[in-house]
């Protein structure tokens, strides 16, 4: 299991952040807050037997859900799982068609044959909208059970997916999209209108994306890498691990890092602007030559350095090592903030 006690706590706050909201989704406050304490009530007990499961050498027993649910080609899916892979995968049609593995374990046949009943899939069906929970059973204190989901839905699918413990990957999703897991990877591929792609302990990888307004991608102990997005505005962050945005195309750009390097790869926009942070790690920036920008550069113990030359103070320089500068490149149209505490800000012509 790679769930933490500490992560099985930010479980409640995941979920009710990816509840859907507006009246045509309207929330179940007091379910979603029961719904959440049990999770993490679940998550927890995993923790404490985790180990004692694995040294005990446990045989394992499999029973497979499998549905077929008619949303039509525009409806939504809202899956939510406690521990197991969540894998979504856009299709055609106007149905989706669901397999949910559990897996039971034990330390015999019968032990874990008889842990299979203790979880149930719950799934509802109305007015073009499909809710997928993993149920735990009330009462019990020792329950050995995973589950793992495959989903196939029209790619006009609106998506909401978390997991507590496992990885969550969508591919082809088109409508809106929103992908949580709090210990696990978070993977998200050729998406149209990505919302959201968020990890407490994992990375997160986008690749191929696009969002109407902000794209938000984040880890608070993980990598968090982005490429060939376009958004109006992308935020990514991660607390301990690296920042990276590649071919992205956007009006503004927020990336930050603690503990980690921060990469941009790709255009600026006219009068875009682009702030870049780490406390301990580089900040590289790796653009055309022919895109003009200001720059406000600023590091406490490394160096400042341009391949691109900068007017700076009414002079002119290939390479600036000073530890705080402000300076143009071209017509200065677009906005670049680069700030890092023990690191370097390299600006690099592509």
């Amino acid at each position: 299991m790679r769930i933490s006690l500490t992560h099985a706590l930010t479980a409640a706050a995941v979920l009710s952040l990816a509840a859907p909201a507006g009246a045509q989704h309207q929330v179940d406050v007091k379910r979603i807050t029961e719904d959440a304490h049990r999770i993490v009530v679940r998550a927890m007990e995993h923790v404490r037997h985790a180990a004692d499961s694995a040294e005990q050498g446990e045989v394992e027993q499999v029973e497979r859900v499998t549905r077929t649910l008619k949303i039509g080609a525009n409806g939504q899916l809202d899956l939510a799982n406690v521990s197991g892979d969540i894998v979504v995968t856009g299709g055609g049609g106007d149905e989706i068609k669901l397999e949910a593995v559990k897996r039971g374990r034990g330390n015999t046949e019968a032990e874990a044959k008889n842990q299979l009943p203790l979880v149930t899939v719950e799934i509802t069906e109305r007015a073009g909208r499909a809710g997928v929970r993993t149920r735990y059973k009330e009462g019990e204190r020792h329950i050995h059970v995973s589950v793992d989901y495959t989903v196939t839905a029209p790619a006009g699918t609106r998506v909401i997916v978390r997991s507590v413990s496992g990885d969550v990957k969508v591919t082809g999703i088109k409508d809106e999209l929103d992908a949580e897991s709090v210990s696990g990877d978070v993977t998200v591929v050729e998406a149209g209108q990505l919302a959201r792609a968020k990890s407490v302990s994992g990375d997160v990888n986008i690749r191929g994306a696009a969002a109407e307004s902000v794209l938000d991608a984040s880890s608070v102990s993980g990598d968090v890498v982005v490429r060939g997005v376009k958004a109006r505005r992308v935020e990514v962050s991660s607390v301990s691990g690296g920042a990276e945005l590649t071919d992205v195309t956007c009006e503004t750009a927020t990336m930050k890092s603690v503990s980690g390097d921060v990469a941009f790869t790709g255009s600026l926009a006219k009068a875009g602007r682009y702030e870049f942070k780490s406390h301990s790690g580089d900040v590289r920036v790796t653009i055309p030559g022919d895109m003009g920008f200001e720059l406000e550069a600023s590091t406490f113990s490394g160096t400042i350095n341009s391949d691109l030359p900068l007017t700076v103070g009414g002079g002119k320089g290939a390479a600036v090592s000073r530890r705080t500068i402000r300076g143009t490149f071209g017509d200065g149209s677009a906005m670049l903030n680069c700030t890092t505490f023990s690191g370097s800000v390299i600006i690099r012509k592509r």
